[in-house]
């Protein structure tokens, strides 16, 4: 009897023991079917440039990066130094595109990329320091810009040479403005935008998109003259236009200036009018003349500070601060022109002049360069590129 009530006891043991081990088994079942799947954390590549080592870029134009990123739990966002440059929404697992980062300043400029998923798990961040060199003063325009949009105006001034033209708006860099306008009077030029640098070897100093000009004949001359007028919407501080060289008592010449406009040129020679055919001695070619400059000196740009809306209307007088001249004497190179001469054949029109065309150093939205007017090169090969509009210190 005894031995029953063991056997009996030890049964009930057994079977206390399965019913334990058969709920745990159905509360582990029912745990792991709760966890969430473990996904890797996304990860983050440089592809380009492929020398992270020693990166270089120039102040104010930018360098360009390929980025690849991936996240098994779906990308969500990619930063650098902690700023959004590319969001996700679609689930996407995966991702290469491009970058464009813009130095402001000279000296070594740490970039820290990160990518982020969409659990919210961050990436270990990929680490650069970037070389910016070139030291433009105040830049007001690099001239490297895309095209954006292209509007045309009904005739302006009926009584006036130059008539109906289209004004197109283009992105730039500068310390001025971010986007700028650029008018065409007289059909006179073509303007390539954002074009491929003429020199792939220049220095980094020149390097970079450039804005191409192509010169056409004027309608009324067949030399070609190039009034390229630029808006940059907003007004030059009116200090840093008094530091330019001004125009002295006598109209004559400029005094001295604490600072100087800048502006990098490329003239891109050909065979059919060679450089050496535009420069000697100063006489017309076909029917005009180098009007207002000295061909013994070279190839001559004009720069004119100007109120804008005031001189698009009269490109011949009104809204004229001050206008300068420089020379080049040599093509298929980059050449940096400091404007310290005075333009002397639109003298009457300047501020100095105390007419009532004159404007004045606090309202100065927009330049006008000439490129070698009359010097008979219009619609030939002989391309014109620009970099850099700036302002420097006379140092």
């Amino acid at each position: 009897m005894m031995k029953m009530k063991n056997l009996q006891k030890n049964w009930n043991k057994v079977r206390f023991g399965l019913i334990l081990s058969a709920l745990v088994l159905v509360v582990s079942c029912s745990e792991d079917e709760a966890i969430e799947t473990v996904y890797a954390a996304p990860t983050i590549e440089i592809i380009s440039p492929a020398d992270l080592s020693n990166l270089e870029a120039l102040v104010a134009s930018p360098i360009s990066f390929t980025i690849k990123v991936d996240a098994e739990a779906g990308l969500s966002s990619v930063s650098l130094n902690g700023n959004n440059i590319k969001t996700y929404s679609q689930g996407e697992l995966t991702d290469t595109f491009d970058h464009e980062f813009v130095p402001g300043e000279n000296g070594t400029i740490a970039l820290d990329f990160a990518v982020e998923d969409a659990q919210g798990t961050s990436s270990t961040n990929v680490s650069l320091n970037l070389n910016a060199v070139g030291d433009f003063g105040f830049l007001i325009a690099d001239f490297g810009g895309d095209p954006g949009s292209s509007t045309t105006l009904s005739t302006i001034d009926p009584d006036h040479w130059d008539g109906t033209r289209a004004i197109t708006t283009f992105a730039v860099n500068g310390n001025l403005t971010s986007t700028a306008t650029y008018e065409n009077a007289g059909s006179q030029f073509t303007i390539i935008t954002g074009a491929t640098n003429p020199d792939a070897d220049a220095p980094l100093v020149y390097s970079g998109k450039t804005m191409k000009v192509v010169k056409n004949p004027a309608e009324w001359g067949t030399a070609g003259w190039s009034h390229i007028m630029f808006d940059f919407g907003t007004t030059m501080d009116q200090a840093i236009v008094e530091a330019l060289p001004q125009v002295n008592a006598e109209r004559t010449g400029l005094t001295a200036g604490t600072k100087f406009v800048e502006i990098d040129v490329f003239y891109q020679d050909s065979d059919a009018v060679p450089f050496s055919s535009m420069v000697g001695d100063d006489v017309a070619i076909g029917d005009n003349p180098a009007f207002g400059s000295d061909k013994t000196k070279g190839y001559s740009f004009f720069l004119m500070l100007t109120k804008h809306e005031e001189h698009r209307l009269n490109p011949d007088g009104g809204g004229m601060y001050i206008g300068y001249e420089e020379y080049i004497t040599e093509a298929n190179t980059w050449i940096t022109l400091r404007f310290d001469e005075l333009y002397l054949e639109s003298v009457e029109n300047f501020f100095e002049a105390g007419t009532e065309s004159t404007t004045t150093s606090e309202v100065i939205d927009g330049v006008k360069i000439v490129a070698g007017g009359g010097y008979g090169d219009g619609q030939s090969e002989n391309a014109i590129y620009f970099r850099n509009l700036r302002i420097i210190d006379a140092n």
